[in-house]
């Protein structure tokens, strides 16, 4: 039976809920003070979700039996699935479409199989910031702009794209509509240039170099690139998906600051690299 609350109800709520999001290492400790405590909390370890093992993922799917679905829809907004999860491939479909509210998606290279996965995507239509494999989702290099997952993805963290990319894969990156951040994982100097060159309302183009990158591949860039929006930066810790979470808001602010300092005659127009600050 819980304690009787020495506060009012709503202060003792954003107290807990606080302490919560502010410290997450907390959140098992408080999960235990009282009924009411876990009601409150227990959301919050569901907005941000990395399922990239077979225990979380056995963990959620037993949450998928006894919970709801407007518990998923209310609360996860950021989910990453692992190519190596551990789920069947319905049981991924079956869960995104439980949590059609999402405003951050991160798929695994290989975490769903080529176009099965487009009709699931088309239901999830307030999601802002995509990371995943265009190939991947469309089984090849025809892309189709006009699917509906794409209408609201402002920024787009493209983990593969081949080499070789034609220019029709360029092509469907400028007719998506909101695009305005673009982060390539893997690139060549004539993939950079095309998009650059073919898509003028991405305001921010960043180019993640390996952790093992050489000086010889930053001048690869700099030599070959003038365009103000294309900015540098080591991968790092944005490999994993906390990174890229916690980070990824915070980078893109960051890159954008920088841009506008080069706009401003701050830093050398020339200058293409942001040190990583985490």
């Amino acid at each position: 039976m819980d304690a009787e609350p020495a506060l009012p109800l709503d202060l003792e709520r954003e107290i807990f809920e606080t302490a919560a999001m502010l410290y997450p290492g907390t959140r098992p400790t408080l999960l235990r003070v009282s009924r009411r405590v876990l009601v409150w909390i227990e959301p919050l370890l569901y907005r941000d979700l990395s399922i990239d093992s077979s225990e979380i993922a056995a963990v959620i799917e037993r949450a998928m039996e006894l919970k709801p679905s407007s518990f998923f829809s209310d609360n996860v907004r950021h989910l990453h699935i692992s190519s190596i999860c551990g789920w069947p491939i319905q049981t991924r479909y079956a869960f995104l479409r439980l949590c059609p509210n999402l405003v951050s998606l991160s798929l695994g290279v290989t975490a769903v199989p080529p176009t099965g996965i487009l009709p699931v995507l088309a239901g999830l239509l307030h999601v802002r910031m995509w990371r995943g494999s265009l190939w991947q989702i469309f089984g090849g290099p025809s892309i189709d702009a006009s699917h509906p997952f794409f209408r609201t993805i402002t920024h787009m963290d493209l983990l593969h794209i081949p080499p070789n990319a034609n220019s029709a894969t360029v092509l469907a990156l400028d007719e998506m509509p909101a695009l305005t951040h673009l982060c390539l994982h893997t690139w060549t100097v004539d993939v950079i240039s095309g998009i650059l060159r073919h898509c003028s309302r991405l305001q921010i183009f960043l180019v993640l170099l390996p952790s093992y990158f050489s000086k010889r591949m930053l001048d690869t860039i700099s030599s070959a690139i003038t365009d103000v929006r294309c900015v540098v930066v080591a991968m790092g810790s944005l490999n994993e998906w906390n990174g890229w979470v916690s980070h990824k808001h915070d980078l893109w602010a960051g890159v954008e600051a920088f841009v506008a300092r080069k706009r401003r005659g701050e830093v050398e127009i020339s200058a293409r690299w942001v040190e990583p600050w985490w």
